[in-house]
């Protein structure tokens, strides 16, 4: 007996539409993966950008911080600086000062005095001060031209004379050496402030009272 051919099987709209609707639900489609893999992209990118952010403000935190290290030291550096330069920029500076003893002629005064006048050599000077243990504070002349020549007066051992602020100088050869004076006269006695170191006797000058036979003191002589 021979079988009838299977009828073919028959699937409703309806089925096929829900099949469609549930592959499609676990279908995404290809968009949304593109929109997906974007969003990460933009993700990423917007974390690199922070990143890159953070590390330049960083090096400008550092290089503000080296800054600062170096306005530190330099405000450190500066006044050492200042101050080395203020030292080489005198070395012109000298001073005589001895003790000399009432009644008695000098000796190791005025090896000192041919000494100290000899080592006179710059080519300008700006103060002088003559002073001594009867006047610690003594006379002072801040005009370099005067004071240039008072010096090369002493050191070459020449005369030289002048009125300066109402004190009439005197510079000039006495004994076996110079003399400088603020009495107006030279090689003489007198009353002020006269220093003759090299002077062939007792009187070797004096600050503030006689300059002849005068008390132990002591008397000083500053150039610069």
């Amino acid at each position: 007996m021979s079988k009838s051919p299977a009828s073919p099987i028959k699937i409703s709209d309806e089925k096929l539409d829900r099949f469609s609707f549930v592959r499609a639900y676990h279908t995404p489609p290809q968009q949304s993966r593109t929109t997906t893999k974007d969003q990460i992209k933009n993700v990423s990118s917007g974390s690199s950008v922070t990143k890159s952010k953070c590390s330049v403000s960083r090096f400008i935190g550092f290089e503000l911080l080296i800054l600062l290290l170096l306005l530190v030291l330099a405000a450190l550096i500066i006044p050492i600086v200042v101050v080395v330069l203020d030292t080489r920029s005198s070395p012109c500076s000298t001073t005589y000062s001895q003790t000399f003893t009432s009644g008695v002629t000098t000796t190791t005064q005025c090896t000192a005095w041919v000494a100290f006048t000899n080592s006179l050599t710059c080519s300008s000077y700006s103060l002088m001060r003559i002073y001594g243990s009867n006047d610690p504070v003594g006379i002072t002349v801040d005009s370099s031209s005067v004071v240039t020549a008072f010096a090369q007066s002493l050191r070459y051992n020449f005369t030289f004379g002048i009125s300066y602020n109402g004190i009439t100088w005197r510079v000039g050869p006495c004994g076996n050496g110079g003399e400088i004076g603020a009495t107006g006269s030279l090689c003489a006695c007198g009353s002020g402030y006269t220093m003759r170191p090299c002077y062939t006797s007792p009187n070797w000058g004096g600050i503030v009272g006689t300059t002849c036979n005068a008390a132990t003191q002591t008397m000083s002589l500053h150039f610069e």
